[in-house]
């Protein structure tokens, strides 16, 4: 048994793989003309945040986002990523080494 919390916030019980009877009601209970006006306020309130959406649901309804440009992308994430950490460790490292009278790291007196 699992719980499925619907759109008015209700908990309902239903069975592993289900979806329960409450759960397809609530979809035929939207109503279009208010998720429309809902997004219209939305865009004028966020008219940035819109257009970001709206290019990106373009360019992902338009095919850009191959399994090349995945890679890519991710390669990217992955280098950020490692150089942010690389650059924190190093800096940890060198902020614990001793350092000399003058101030110089590695000098001998």
């Amino acid at each position: 048994m699992k719980e499925v919390i619907t759109m008015e916030g209700e908990v309902e019980a239903t069975q592993d793989g289900g979806t329960g009877a409450k759960g397809n009601d609530a979809l035929g209970r939207l109503d279009a003309t208010e998720i429309t006006r809902a997004v219209a306020a939305f865009s004028r309130e966020n008219p940035h945040v819109a257009i970001a959406a709206a290019a990106g649901l373009g360019f992902l309804l338009g095919g850009g986002l191959t399994p090349r440009v995945l890679s890519k992308l991710g390669a990217l994430a992955t280098r950020s990523y490692v150089k942010g950490t690389l650059v924190q460790a190093v800096q940890a490292l060198l902020h614990e080494l001793p350092q000399t009278e003058e101030g110089q790291l590695g000098s001998t007196p």
